[in-house]
């Protein structure tokens, strides 16, 4: 497989976007005193990048993504773990998709 010259620069910008934006959000994160607010921002933080990875493709009709969402919520409230939720939806749209029912 080849790719040329524009495919190269613009896979080495975004690997330093994203190299940028991880080293500054660590920067200033040492700057900011982490009180109990900031700590309960920091702890939903998991669930709602979850959220927002799963939402926009089961609000358009995507039955993987709704029973992936439902598994996430479902798995969060039993456990109480971020992880499990994340193992939960992933199997949920996988099998969903694998079986064929998206």
């Amino acid at each position: 497989m080849d790719a040329d010259a524009g495919t190269i620069v613009a896979i080495c910008v975004m690997a330093l976007a994203t190299a940028f934006n991880r080293s500054v959000g660590y920067l200033a994160m040492r700057l900011i005193p982490v009180t109990p607010r900031v700590r309960r921002v920091l702890d939903c933080l998991p669930g709602a990048v979850l959220v927002a990875l799963l939402a926009p493709g089961a609000v358009h009709g995507d039955r993987a993504m709704l029973g992936g969402l439902a598994a996430a919520f479902l798995a969060a409230k039993l456990t109480g773990s971020d992880f499990a939720a994340v193992l939960a939806a992933m199997a949920t749209a996988a099998g969903i998709r694998a079986l064929g029912l998206a």
